[in-house]
């Protein structure tokens, strides 16, 4: 029994159309499908890493946008093979990119942005070194395309280590986990000097796309904006065995909602499919 992949992210929208156009614009993400409002993106011949729209029910009562460290479902991570030409592109869709930063990542280095696009959702975004990166099906299937499908979705959360035990009990495995702080860092994610983060970072057992991530903060002040009406919502998991895995994670505390959803970590929606099914 095991979570394999990340299949899809549903993120309720204030403005779906509006988001589509800055999803297609700054990250080369096709309509795949449009149905009761919604409105489904990704990258041809890739199954999985896909992005949802829906529409919003509501409004937040806390108008500003979230910070990267606030609580809750909070970014959404892509590859890219040009850091200068896709935070350029973000900017002219309407995002807020920060400058890209290369920093030390476990024993060798990574290059990588953050930025903002709409909805209160961030963006980490890795640059694609052809032979190094994780499994990307989109650029199996396009060697030349800039970015990939999500690569991965991240929770920010205040019990590090019980989100990671949580998404373990299911078959995710830990490949990184260990705390971040100094120069590069305050200026990938603009914290404070006197921060820290912590960052796990979560595969199924073929390292499909999309992958999870959990990250927490020290030094800095978090508010929850987990219950904001826009924003990611919900996780579409895909497992080998769905009926387990959801009687695994019912057993290390998450919530039934019915329908055979779930919640989880900083209050996030999962949904348990078998492959092939969506």
């Amino acid at each position: 029994m095991s979570l394999q992949y990340l299949q899809e992210v549903v993120v309720a929208s204030a403005d779906v159309a509006a988001a589509a156009r800055f999803h297609r614009e700054a990250f080369d993400l096709e309509v795949l499908e449009e149905v009761d409002g919604s409105v489904l993106l990704g990258v041809p011949g890739a199954p999985a890493g896909r992005l949802r729209l829906v529409p919003a029910q509501g409004s937040p009562a806390d108008e500003t946008s979230p910070a990267v460290w606030d609580l809750g479902a909070r970014l959404l991570g892509i590859y890219s093979r040009d850091l200068d030409a896709t935070a350029a592109a973000m900017a002219r869709a309407g995002g807020a990119p920060r400058r890209p930063v290369t920093y030390p990542y476990g024993e060798a280095s990574l290059s990588e942005l953050v930025g903002r696009g709409p909805d209160g959702v961030w963006w980490t975004i890795p640059l694609a070194v052809t032979g190094a990166h994780r499994p990307s099906a989109a650029y199996d299937a396009d060697a030349g395309r800039r970015h990939s499908e999500l690569h991965t979705a991240v929770l920010v959360v205040a019990d590090h280590d019980a989100a990671v035990a949580f998404f373990e009990a299911a078959g995710f495995s830990t490949l990184f986990d260990g705390a971040m702080s100094g120069a590069p860092f305050d200026e990938l994610v603009g914290m404070p000097a006197d921060a820290a983060l912590r960052l796990a970072f979560m595969v199924g057992p073929q390292h499909q796309p999309a992958r999870l991530e959990i990250m927490s903060f020290t030094g800095v002040p978090t508010r929850d904006r987990s219950a904001d009406p826009v924003g990611i919502r919900r996780l579409v998991l895909v497992a080998d065995d769905p009926a387990a895995t959801r009687e695994a994670l019912v057993a290390v505390g998450a919530e039934e909602l019915g329908d055979g959803v779930l919640r989880g970590p900083v209050g996030v929606e999962i949904e348990i499919v078998a492959d092939g099914a969506r």
